[in-house]
């Protein structure tokens, strides 16, 4: 006679039910992700504190450089990354930054798809925190969350701000070569493109909204700053592009790497290209290129890039020093172009607390050369008030303006995941912009700054 199992006995032992089953696998699945982000607390310090603008702008404290994701193989072979932004003047609120897919089956390919950050530069991939030495940014790359950049009418503008992100795909080869005459990474992209700085689009069937909207009567222009993220096209254009990495030494591994984090020999030098339409009805082109160079050795380090940008605009036009009604748009073009060299140097190796002291010098020029636009303040167009406008008058004058800036900075690298930095930054601002009778807009500013950034 068989003996009886035991209550406890593995028999009596209850199957998972399903449920279980597909929650243990979920977190499994959660388990493989990373999860990345960074932010920066920052104090500034503007003057001369007269006159006006941003020059008021005395020992403010803000959160800058919030980003918050993860990234791995949720699904097997298939990595994912999700990502959100956190920008200042949001308030806090969420923005999907990146949601994509990688397909990398195919040995020294990989494939992207979905909303990724562009491989222009270098320093368009550097855009947390954490990644960068100092607490502003280069002119090139001005972010929105920060006072990198001060403009005035007719002042150079960066071509794309830092970490610039779009919707589409793209298609990168690691050619296995190690022959140094052979890219090391050669990447091309078909994403929507830049759009307008007044974020006209097509919008999805709404009984809200059955129109297309005409041009604003301040005129059309660039983006610059990609503050508009959205994630349909506002036109039927796409914009194309791509980028070749050559590397040499030990810094052939993929890229970008961070600012100061390695003690590594070698070289790298980028370039890339990309444009497109970016207005609603497609009759406004941009093209931008870039040229990035790095030398590393052992800590010491010396970079420098170049962008040139070219974009066509609408303008109202202006008659007898007014605004021409009924208004009329002018078609015109400019170009900003601009580099910077920025040399980083350990000056603590090993400090009694903390990982490392790095000091940095950065000087950046940047200039515009296009029409000569004259700047008109609150005016109202068919119903609606403009604070400012830019008006093209009919000679269409053109001119060159420039603006340099220079950057002393100290990074103390407190751990891996935090670093503290000061700076101090001039910019000149005497041919920033065309000479009116006060010239109130052209007076020399500087910045003392103090930040705290956190990255993991």
């Amino acid at each position: 006679m068989a003996a009886l199992a035991s209550p406890g006995s593995a028999e009596h032992l209850a199957a998972p039910s399903p449920a279980a089953v597909y929650t243990n696998e979920f977190l499994q699945r959660l388990s493989r992700m990373h999860v990345r982000g960074s932010l920066s607390l920052n104090w500034r310090n503007v003057g001369p504190r007269r006159p006006g603008f941003e020059t008021q702008i005395q020992n403010e404290i803000y959160l800058a450089d919030m980003y918050f994701g993860l990234e791995g193989p949720f699904i097997d072979g298939v990595p994912l990354q999700v990502e959100w932004h956190m920008p200042t003047a949001g308030q806090g609120s969420l923005q999907l930054y990146q949601l994509n897919f990688s397909y990398n089956r195919i040995e020294d390919f990989t494939f992207q798809f979905g909303q990724f950050l562009v491989p222009f530069s270098r320093y368009n991939e550097l855009y947390r925190a954490n990644d960068f030495l100092t607490v502003t940014r280069p002119l090139l790359y001005a972010s929105p969350d920060s006072l990198d950049l001060v403009v005035r009418v007719n002042s150079p503008r960066p071509p794309v701000s830092v970490g610039y992100t779009d919707l589409g795909a793209r298609a990168t080869w690691y050619p296995p070569s190690k022959n140094p005459y052979l890219p090391s990474e050669i990447t091309f992209f078909v994403v929507n493109g830049l759009g307008e700085n007044n974020n006209r689009q097509r919008t999805f069937p709404n009984t809200d909204f059955l129109g297309i909207p005409g041009v604003p009567g301040n005129g059309s222009n660039i983006d610059f700053g990609h503050q508009n993220n959205n994630l349909a096209d506002n036109n039927n254009y796409k914009s194309f592009g791509g980028r070749a990495v050559f590397s040499l030494g030990d810094v052939r591994f993929p890229w970008p790497v961070p600012e100061g984090i390695l003690d590594v020999t070698g070289m790298n030098l980028g370039l890339a290209g990309m444009g497109g339409q970016y207005d609603l009805e497609g009759h406004l082109n941009y093209q931008t290129y870039a040229a990035d160079l790095t030398f590393d050795y052992r800590g010491f380090n010396v970079s420098a890039e170049y962008v040139y940008g070219f974009n066509q605009f609408l303008s109202p036009l202006e008659n007898f020093g007014a605004i021409a009604l009924p208004v009329s748009m002018v078609k015109d073009f400019e170009t900003n172009q601009g580099y910077f060299i920025q040399t980083s140097f350990p000056l603590i190796r090993k400090p009694p607390w903390g990982e490392r002291v790095t000091g940095v010098l950065v000087f950046n020029q940047m200039f515009r050369r296009g029409p000569l636009l004259d700047l008109f303040l609150n005016q109202v167009i068919s119903g609606t008030t403009f604070p400012s406008i830019q008006a093209e008058g009919a000679g269409a004058y053109r001119g060159s303006t420039h603006i340099n800036k220079f950057t002393a900075a100290l990074n103390y690298q407190l751990t891996d995941h935090f670093n503290f930095k000061t700076e101090y930054s001039y910019w000149t601002m005497g041919d920033a912009s065309t000479r009116s009778l006060t010239s109130i807009g052209l007076v020399d500013i500087y910045q003392i700054a103090f930040a705290m950034a956190m990255g993991f």
